[in-house]
């Protein structure tokens, strides 16, 4: 099952690259490069061993409670989707949005499936939980 979300994700965002501009000096690049940032201080604030492509945690991983980890509790996937937004936007049909749906869908059950193996391994997840109360985006899920 962990193949498939990351195939998912890795073709969506494969099909968006193709038919949008990934990157355009335009006035959105803001927001991209803004995204990178986010992504970056995601990485650093998460540590070396506690990230992966897939949903499940890595042998000897921790939770990280810092850095973008103090608003949201998945901020490189926030970064992720805030890239490719802008890509979508770019792309600009009903065939880009749909992908760009589908990326969205994917991202969101894999932070469900994360989230229960996390809470499988990491009995202090649980409470990172009810202080990092969002998922995805600040003030919403």
């Amino acid at each position: 099952m962990k193949h498939i979300f990351v195939f998912l994700q890795f073709l969506c965002i494969t099909v968006l690259s193709y038919f949008g501009d990934v990157l355009a000096f335009d006035i959105l690049i803001v927001v991209q490069v803004l995204a990178l940032i986010l992504g970056i201080w995601a990485m650093r604030s998460v540590g070396e061993n506690n990230w992966s492509v897939y949903p499940v945690p890595n042998e000897g991983s921790t939770i990280s409670t810092l850095g973008a980890y103090r608003y949201v509790r998945h901020p490189m996937y926030l970064a992720l989707l805030l890239f490719f937004t802008v890509v979508a936007f770019r792309a600009n049909g009903p065939f880009s949005w749909t992908v760009y749906g589908v990326l969205w869908i994917t991202l969101a059950t894999k932070i469900l499936v994360e989230e229960h193996k996390i809470v499988q391994k990491h009995t202090e997840y649980t409470p990172y939980k009810r202080v990092t109360k969002k998922r995805l985006i600040p003030f919403v899920w």
